[in-house]
């Protein structure tokens, strides 16, 4: 895959559980400077990350190693994690308005619905992050 189409990250193996998958930790902030989306990513906000990611080659805890996504997974995270949940902010409180609720009322509706969004998100994370996968590339 051509690294344009990639987002990469260095990090070091912590643990390697011996079923096809490793332990990474990766250091965000220097990973981060060239990425489009880091000053809303909540990621961008901490030095280090732990992740899980799938590894062929035979690792060791204290290896370097390089991880990678897709990008077009990184911007269905953006898509699930921020923009869908403005869209349904503004969305929420529009219509409310035009039902004629107040603008109280409208606010306290549109935080109920994001609330159910990242609810809905949470139990549903099994599933989401099965379509999120990190590889590691040595």
């Amino acid at each position: 895959m051509p690294q344009g189409e990639t987002i990469t990250h260095e990090g070091k193996v912590l643990s390697v559980p011996g079923d096809g998958t490793a332990e990474v930790e990766i250091l965000v902030a220097g990973a981060c400077s060239g990425c489009q989306a880091k000053s809303v990513c909540s990621a961008g906000k901490s030095e280090t990350k732990v992740i899980t990611a799938k590894c062929d080659a035979p690792l060791q805890p204290g290896d370097n190693v390089r991880v990678e996504m897709k990008l077009s997974q990184g911007f269905e995270a953006l898509l699930i994690g921020y923009i869908i949940p403005f869209i349904l902010l503004i969305t929420a409180f529009v219509a409310a308005l035009l039902a004629g609720a107040g603008e109280l009322a409208s606010a306290l509706i549109s935080f109920a619905a994001i609330g159910c969004w990242y609810l809905a998100v949470w139990l549903l994370r099994g599933r989401i992050g099965e379509k999120f996968e990190f590889k590691i590339k040595v």
